[in-house]
């Protein structure tokens, strides 16, 4: 057998195995274990006010206090359990480790809705509702970028499975909530609160065994960096050369994407490189060579950033007006989980003679609303928008 039919053999063989990994069969695993989790979250959150005043005794502006600093404690730890995730972990062992946390911490919270003495009750509710809280902060930055490391942009086939699998992951999580808000508000306020909080301890354990089961068909990325270390970076280079141009001084244009090598090797393109823009030219200057890169046998990061590096902090600063934009739009979603379900109390619910909607429970007005408008956005609005642009 000659050389040539032994490479393509090994070629062959190497396809074969990365097309084993990854894929639907791979991301349907991720599916279920982020729709567990937004069951688990939103079935302990939907009705959380109503724990706090009915059982704990704690006034309506002190709960709907205390679960707002809660949520929002939730949605600011990923901005550490993603840079963790990037710079040591990689996704893959950070969910591991989140969602052990977040099992435990449902697990307590459970018992501390059940078997610990009445006045350690609330410091222990307390504790395990910010051990959930850290165990958010891993999950919830990682499982979705982790989903889609499952299918190769280079592969067509999986390029659109990609744009189909972020339709059926949307109408999983939108699913997995609304069921909670409808089932486990029922259990908790006709059953008792032990065993709903009981249903989202088992559900997060049964996906979070589902999760292993599909460990050896996944794709795991190594950590690549922070990207909140290439921000920092561009800035920094970019103060250190504010002085410096292009043409006084400059000794060219950093092409470069790697964190090391020769110099002479600048000006020549390696993979794909995004187009240079002209807004936000303060912060070009980070990728001019002056004369101190171009005598320095390796790249110093902190002084001078590739044009890809630039521009992509560039596509996050241009990102912060759409950021602002939807402060107050979180503002008002707080109130769902405090205000809005109070109010519900006071409501009519009755279907029939024997059954009533748990106050909760019509949260889940909003995901069916979801459910409605977004294929309607997908299919009709977003067609006429591009013909009109």
């Amino acid at each position: 057998m000659d050389s040539l039919d032994l490479d393509s053999i090994v070629t062959a063989e190497t396809i074969h195995k990365k097309s084993s990994k990854g894929g639907w069969n791979a991301a349907i695993f991720v599916i279920f274990v982020e729709m567990a989790e937004r069951f688990t979250f939103y079935g302990l959150a939907g009705n959380l006010i109503t724990y706090l005043t009915n059982d704990l005794g704690e006034p309506i502006a002190t709960a709907a206090k205390n679960i707002s600093t809660w949520v929002g404690v939730s949605y600011i730890f990923p901005l550490l359990g993603g840079f963790i995730a990037d710079s040591y972990l990689g996704r893959f062992k950070t969910i591991i480790a989140s969602s052990v946390i977040y099992l435990l911490g449902i697990v307590l919270l459970t018992l501390s809705a059940s078997v610990i003495p009445s006045h350690y009750r609330k410091a222990v509710f307390f504790t395990a509702l910010y051990i959930i809280a850290i165990g958010e902060g891993g999950h919830r930055p990682c499982v979705q970028a982790f989903a889609a490391d499952q299918f190769d942009e280079n592969n067509p086939e999986e390029k659109a499975a990609k744009s189909s699998f972020f339709n059926w992951w949307y109408l999983g999580i939108v699913s997995g909530a609304s069921l909670a808000i409808v089932s486990v508000a029922y259990l908790q306020d006709n059953v008792s609160w032990t065993a709903g909080y009981g249903v989202l301890a088992g559900s997060l354990a049964v996906a979070f065994a589902l999760f292993i089961v599909g460990t050896r068909r996944y794709r795991k990325h190594s950590p690549s960096g922070s990207p909140f270390t290439t921000v920092a970076q561009v800035l920094i280079a970019a103060a250190k050369k504010w002085r410096l141009s292009e043409t006084h001084g400059g000794r060219g244009i950093c092409y470069e994407d790697h964190k090391s090598g020769n110099y002479a090797n600048y000006n020549e393109t390696r993979g794909r490189i995004l187009v240079r823009t002209k807004q936000l030219k303060f912060l070009d200057k980070a990728m001019i060579i002056d004369n101190y890169d171009a005598l320095s046998l390796t790249k110093n990061p902190w002084r001078l950033c590739s044009l890809n590096q630039v521009e992509e902090v560039k596509l996050v600063i241009c990102l912060i007006p759409i950021w602002l934009s939807c402060l107050m739009f979180g503002v008002m979603f707080a109130q769902l989980q405090t205000f809005f379900v109070k109010q519900g109390s006071t409501m009519i619910r009755s279907i029939g003679s024997n059954f009533q909607i748990p106050p909760a429970g019509i949260q889940c007005i909003i995901g069916l609303t979801l459910l409605i408008i977004v294929p309607i956005y997908d299919r009709v609005f977003v067609p006429i928008a591009r013909k009109v642009s």
